[in-house]
């Protein structure tokens, strides 16, 4: 138990370390503190042979917090409220379709090539940020370590990818990226338009905070029928 907890808060330490270094040398998208900690918990690993089961047991106290992590979101939410009390409606639907389009695509992605039970299960949370993806796979009995690096690795690939997208499409409202960012590439993409827009990074704080909740609501039910 002890051990655990010197371990979970070594993990937050490094987190915040280096989400300071990161804010401090303005790195680019790509460069997303949940990236380079991940990355960094994986050398280690490696270099110490313990294996990740092991590490996941230690990590357990984390847990009960990813749910908090997200609510912290609402704070932004909080700070544009007026925004959110104008756009509501069209920013409901744009969440709504976002995640069914995600859900959808994932499955259909996972059948047309054939994909594995593992990588199938964990491809239909792939875009639900890594708390929400950890809560469906625990309840459903799927592969929670390979869900949650699938959600980090679509994230860090939307951040870099979207904002170039968008930009050649002559898109530049912080509302319409915000959003996009959000459901598409959840937690590192809103933590990268975060660092850019603080109204970008509040919009796709609420949208992924949404699209989370769709998948946790939705995916469980069809879980079955989903996988194939």
């Amino acid at each position: 138990m002890i051990l655990g907890l010197v371990v979970s808060l070594a993990v937050v330490a490094a987190f915040v370390a280096a989400a300071a270094a990161i804010r401090r040398a303005a790195l680019p998208a790509a460069v997303s503190p949940v990236v380079v900690t991940a990355l960094g918990i994986g050398v280690l690993l490696a270099a110490s042979g313990i294996p990740v089961a092991r590490f996941t047991e230690l990590t357990r106290p984390l847990h009960p917090v990813l749910g908090p992590a997200i609510v912290a979101l609402g704070a932004g939410v909080h700070a544009n409220r007026r925004m959110f009390a104008v756009i509501g409606r069209p920013l409901a639907v744009a969440i709504i379709v976002g995640t069914l389009t995600g859900i959808a695509s994932a499955a259909a992605l996972a059948r047309g090539l054939g994909l594995g039970p593992l990588l199938t299960a964990a491809t239909l949370t792939r875009t639900a940020s890594t708390p929400f993806a950890v809560l469906v796979q625990s309840r459903t009995g799927g592969p929670v370590p390979l869900a949650a690096g699938l959600a980090v690795a679509t994230g860090v690939i939307g951040a870099v990818i979207l904002p170039a997208t968008l930009r050649l499409c002559g898109v530049r409202d912080p509302v319409v990226i915000g959003t996009a960012t959000g459901v598409a590439a959840h937690l590192v993409g809103a933590e990268a338009v975060g660092r850019r827009d603080p109204v970008a990074g509040a919009f796709a704080g609420a949208a992924l905070a949404g699209a989370g909740v769709l998948t946790a609501l939705l995916v469980p039910p069809l879980w079955h029928w989903l996988g194939g």
